[in-house]
């Protein structure tokens, strides 16, 4: 059961964030909009907790391949969801020109900001993790391992990252 959770998480990660595409398909009769993102934002602090706690808890003996596999897979997945969150900022940017947007544009930019941060950071802790382990495998170097590390907090930089530890932990899988 432990070993399917292990790899359901992941999965669920990078599905999270286009769930919240249900809000725009129920009725709001009775508040249902309203209750779907109050279970949906306590639901995500759960989700996000387990990936967390998935990416650094048990034994991952193959460099860490699986950990950076998933990692780029969750950031490549993320990308679109990505930029629909900067398209719909853009655009609440450009419609502050209308006097009742200047203030609440700003505040749901903000939002959109801390989601954004809190998805890349938590799908960052997988590859994290990889890092580590190839670390304590000798497989990299401190300075290599750390501009990972710092690459893996930044927007875009962190996918380029992510393939480029995927592929370091897939070539160091297939040696004997």
């Amino acid at each position: 059961m432990m070993k399917n959770l292990r790899k359901i998480l992941p999965v669920i990660l990078m599905l999270w964030p286009y769930l919240i595409a249900v809000s725009a398909v129920l009725p709001d009769e009775l508040g249902a909009v309203q209750s779907f993102f109050s279970v949906y934002a306590v639901s995500t602090v759960v989700v996000y907790g387990f990936n967390i706690w998935n990416a650094f808890a048990g034994s991952y003996e193959d460099f860490g391949h699986r950990l950076a596999f998933y990692d780029m897979l969750i950031k490549l997945i993320h990308i679109p969801f990505y930029i629909c969150v900067f398209l719909i900022g853009l655009l609440l940017a450009f419609a502050m020109v209308v006097p009742a947007l200047l203030f609440v544009s700003p505040i749901l930019i903000s939002f959109m900001a801390v989601i954004d941060l809190g998805l890349m950071f938590t799908s960052s802790m997988y590859g994290i993790s990889a890092i580590v382990r190839l670390l304590r495998k000798n497989a990299i170097s401190k300075k290599t391992a750390l501009l990972h590390i710092i690459l893996h907090f930044i927007f875009v930089a962190d996918v380029i990252s992510a393939i480029c530890i995927y592929r370091k932990s897939k070539k160091l899988k297939n040696l004997p």
